[in-house]
């Protein structure tokens, strides 16, 4: 076989596997992307001003993401921690209470860094149902002050 005939052969056999070998990075980049936790959401069923919990969550570069919940006359949230604030997790939800506190002083202010907390949050906001919200809400303050 001749060099000609041989780099064809290749080149016919090799067709496309660029492109293809591009799409399946590209489709992986968006599927991990679209899988990350990040971002702030806020829930709010109640008069106050979100506006102060927004700035004092979107302002600390520990947190990765939150989750907040205004209901009646609570303050539920949940945060998610970057790698390395997580040896620090009971000081930095101490922090952000008392400036939630600060911000709010007539809701009582719930705060954890705990994920499975966190979870429960988001699946409590994406809740179409409004009338169980408060017991929800309830029992993951109860949870929250449990010590595991």
């Amino acid at each position: 076989m001749n060099k000609v005939t041989y780099e064809k052969a290749y080149c016919i056999k090799m067709e496309g596997t660029h492109i293809r070998k591009l799409s399946l990075v590209i489709f992986a980049v968006i599927i991990l992307s679209g899988c990350s936790g990040s971002g702030f959401r806020i829930d709010n069923n109640s008069s106050e001003n979100q506006a102060k919990a927004e700035e004092v969550l979107k302002n600390d570069k520990r947190l990765t993401s939150a989750v907040t919940t205004f209901h009646e006359n609570n303050l539920l949230t949940a945060v998610t921690l970057k790698t390395f604030s997580r040896f620090k997790k009971v000081k930095i939800e101490k922090e952000l209470k008392e400036k939630l506190e600060n911000g709010y002083p007539e809701l009582d202010v719930t705060v954890s860094a705990d994920s499975k907390i966190w979870m429960e949050m988001n699946k409590l906001i994406d809740l179409k149902d409004n009338k169980d919200k408060g017991k929800k809400i309830e029992k993951l303050k109860s949870l929250i002050k449990e010590e595991t």
